[in-house]
């Protein structure tokens, strides 16, 4: 199987619905790991989920034993409360931030199925209006249209159930340059880690490669780091996104990456108030460059210190392993977000070359 940028790219516009449009809230991935095992059937590699539901898809080859992680999971709400007369009370399941929820479509997770629900404000406008942003969800709930606890439960739905935050996968621009949808962040390198997948399956070179899909990564990559404890791997790589700044009334200071520049490679991650974070392996950063260079692979640099990846809580587990990133350019993070089709795929290619010859 060769790089074929056109059918890669015909790939990622029939799949990055499907893949972005799973109910997988972070702890309840299971819908968006089923996807993949279904898109990966095929390879006849093996297949092996963990104690925290990591997939994992083994290539066999000669080398350094390399990891690549991309995470299934998306940001959400918990239901924590059914009150008498049918509204669901919530709590968040990572970074969801107040100024995502007024009146957004929602889909509660059940036992049974999907339900489907409004989010909105004990102040949504009308008759009350909500003159300040909320600093927390304590005055949010979701309405799935029930009458009474009873008839909610009816519905299917009980404590505990996760909801995931819904944006139809649109295509924008000229040609469908851009996507736009829920969860890319980190569909869009669910995607990628897919297809390198499929590449390095029919490839006779490359290394002793582990596809690790993974869990929980938005509560703090608890799903990687029982990967990485278990398979200590010498070289693991993150797939995850950058924030593109190229927005209105953004300060040039303060500039990260741009939307349609091409693939950015990370030297640096941190999230904020906590000793978690990266600074990448040199050679591999090293390396990643030599190879866009010499394919002509536009790319960026990431040195940002306002979120961090799996590849942060992997680099000093089991006695230490060699950490990197390849990041997509992402606007409107942890909302509706968007990405360009060519920064997908260009990270792609940089990815696919980069590991095939480690």
């Amino acid at each position: 199987m060769k790089f074929d940028r056109a059918q890669l790219e015909q790939d990622l516009r029939a799949w990055i619905g499907p893949l972005c449009e799973a109910v997988a809230p972070t702890g309840f991935e299971d819908e968006a790991e089923e996807l993949v095992r279904s898109l990966l059937a095929d390879t006849g590699l093996s297949f092996e989920t963990d104690n925290l539901h990591n997939l994992i898809v083994h290539r066999p080859g000669k080398g350094p034993k390399v990891a690549v992680v991309a995470h299934l999971d998306e940001i959400g709400l918990i239901v924590r409360h059914i009150d008498s007369r049918g509204f669901l009370w919530i709590e968040t399941l990572a970074g969801v931030q107040p100024q995502q929820l007024f009146g957004k479509h929602v889909v509660v997770k059940t036992e049974t199925g999907h339900v489907d629900g409004v989010v909105n404000h004990i102040n949504p406008g009308r008759p009350a209006p909500c003159a300040v942003m909320p600093q927390d969800l304590n005055d949010f709930f979701v309405d799935v249209g029930a009458s009474s606890r009873a008839e909610a439960e009816e519905l299917g739905i009980e404590v505990g159930n996760p909801i995931s935050i819904q944006y139809p996968t649109l295509f924008l621009g000229k040609g469908g340059r851009l996507v736009a949808g829920k969860a890319l962040d980190d569909r869009a390198c669910v995607y990628q880690l897919i297809e390198l997948t499929r590449l390095l399956a029919e490839d006779p070179e490359g290394p002793d490669f582990y596809a690790i899909f993974s869990t929980q990564e938005e509560t703090g990559g608890r799903g990687a780091i029982v990967a990485a404890e278990n398979l200590r791997p010498d070289i693991a790589i993150a797939l995850d996104m950058s924030l593109s700044t190229d927005l209105p009334a953004f300060p040039d200071r303060r500039f990260v990456n741009r939307m349609g520049d091409g693939a950015s490679i990370k030297v640096l991650d941190r999230s904020k108030g906590a000793a978690c974070g990266l600074i990448a392996d040199r050679d591999i950063v090293r390396g990643m460059k030599a190879v866009a260079k010499e394919r002509n692979i536009p790319y960026q640099i990431e040195a940002y210190t306002a979120g961090a990846t799996d590849a942060s809580v992997m680099q000093t587990r089991g006695g230490g392993i060699r950490c990197g990133g390849i990041q997509i350019p992402m606007r409107y993070v942890h909302s509706y977000e968007v990405a360009a089709i060519s920064d997908i795929l260009d990270s792609l290619e940089l990815l696919y070359f980069y590991v095939r010859g480690l």
